[in-house]
């Protein structure tokens, strides 16, 4: 239960644990940007804090656990510390947080502007989420959890959008993010001059149901709105759509895409299965045969396009056959690489209880059926380009694993380089030998090559 140990004094140290979606992550960095307001010092999560805030995920009973495990870790870190959990768990399923030792506040969704307030009043004064919403039209104002410090990186996400008002069967999202809401798009041009301004080489356009943007809105707008919005930044910064429907990919927005010199050449296509029939039960709103239409005109129109796709293995009723026509689906298609999920079980949704659930054990076999496909298509796509010369956003430190910076190209494609004089930046490069994980990169400047890089 919820402790009701001594109140420390105001925390100097915070830390924040980022599970699940762009979304999610977004509003924690704006969580950190409360918290440098407030005058607290962000450290690492990894380490010794006095406040650790968990914003968590729930899309599946597996990230349920995760979320239970890192809320776990904090208190592990330090049992003396605040604690603070919110995101999409918290909104689900207070009653199961209130249960984990040495949780202090339960912020839902809607509540996570009252982080600095928690930690104002310290430990043990509990205040916990009411019950979780229960329909997608019950959450206030739209979106006014906003981030905008530099947070030391070059990339950088831009929620439109939040919310989602399809009914997926799988999905509990609608409940844990309520309906569609965008922020208007006068509101979103001023957001991103501050970005540009502030030195940012890549803004990622994201939303929970971006391809629903402004629907909702008085003066109704579109995702090719935002466009033809941000392409009066071109040469000032690039910009990446995150995700959108296959039903949304329209031929106005392909036109778009292909016509922008600063809208990155990548597109991410929630696919999910490649069979009608599973479709329908999943309440997915195309077939097959629009989503190879949309993948077959991105693929020809716009130049050296990247597309990737999710797809949900052994999801109920999803027989040999049903896999089978997933499978040759994007074996034939000119996909660039492919997320696989093993399908889980999420109290709430409709498919929790649909007949024809599927063994773990198929379930495995089929995921690393397609992950053998994904390191195949990755591949292929990146020896396209062996020798090219592309643009790369490079990350701000260095990977943990490798030692070296990692860059992402405009189309998506990973490039590493050794040097620290990358980091940050906005560079050219040379692709050098392609492997399924990316590039070497040889770094280029005006005035020639860097050596050692």
């Amino acid at each position: 239960m919820l402790s009701n140990t001594r109140t420390l004094s105001r925390p100097k140290t915070a830390a924040i644990a980022t599970l699940g979606c762009k979304a999610n992550q977004y509003d924690s960095s704006a969580i950190e940007d409360m918290l440098l307001a407030g005058g607290f010092l962000v450290v690492d999560f990894s380490g010794p804090a006095d406040a650790y805030i968990i914003n968590t995920c729930t899309v599946t009973g597996g990230t349920n656990s995760q979320s239970r495990a890192v809320i776990r870790k904090a208190r592990k870190m330090n049992p003396d510390a605040v604690v603070i959990v919110t995101g999409c768990y918290a909104q689900m399923s207070p009653d199961e947080v209130k249960n984990i030792d040495g949780v202090d506040y339960i912020l839902g969704n809607p509540e996570k502007d009252r982080v600095l307030e928690c930690l104002e009043k310290g430990k043990g004064r509990q205040y916990a989420s009411p019950a979780p919403l229960a329909g997608a039209k019950d959450f206030g104002a739209p979106l006014t959890l906003r981030a905008f410090s530099s947070g030391g990186r070059a990339r950088v996400n831009l929620k439109v959008q939040d919310g989602c008002d399809r009914a997926c069967s799988y999905c509990i999202i609608p409940k844990a993010r309520g309906r569609s809401r965008s922020l208007p798009i006068e509101t979103l041009e001023k957001e991103v001059a501050l970005l540009v301004q502030k030195g940012y080489k890549e803004i990622i356009l994201t939303g929970i149901h971006l391809g629903a943007y402004g629907k909702d809105l008085p003066k109704a707008s579109s995702v090719c709105e935002v466009i033809r919005m941000v392409r009066r930044f071109d040469n000032a910064c690039r910009f990446r759509i995150s995700s959108l429907d296959p039903d949304e990919v329209t031929g106005e927005f392909i036109g778009l895409l292909a016509s922008s010199k600063n809208i990155c050449n990548h597109m991410h296509l929630p696919l999910q299965s490649g069979d009608d029939t599973v479709l329908g039960k999943m309440r997915r709103a195309y077939t097959k045969d629009l989503f190879a239409d949309r993948v077959q005109k991105l693929a020809a129109l716009v130049k050296d396009i990247s597309i990737g796709v999710d797809v949900i293995a052994g999801f109920p009723g999803e027989g040999e056959r049903e896999f089978e026509n997933t499978y040759s689906l994007l074996e034939a298609l000119p996909v660039s690489y492919i997320h696989s999920f093993p399908y889980s079980k999420r109290d709430g949704t409709v498919a929790v209880s649909l007949p024809g659930q599927v063994q773990l054990a198929v379930i495995k076999e089929r995921c690393m059926r397609l992950k053998v496909l994904d390191a195949h298509k990755r591949l292929a796509f990146y020896r396209r380009f062996e020798g090219a010369i592309a643009e790369a956003v490079f990350e701000a430190s260095a990977d943990a694993k490798t030692g070296l910076f990692k860059g992402k190209t405009k189309n998506y494609m990973p490039v590493f380089v050794a040097t620290p004089f990358a980091a940050k930046k906005l560079l050219t490069v040379r692709l050098g030998r392609a492997t399924a994980e990316g590039f070497a990169g040889t770094i280029y400047l005006t005035d020639g090559q860097i050596k050692n890089n």
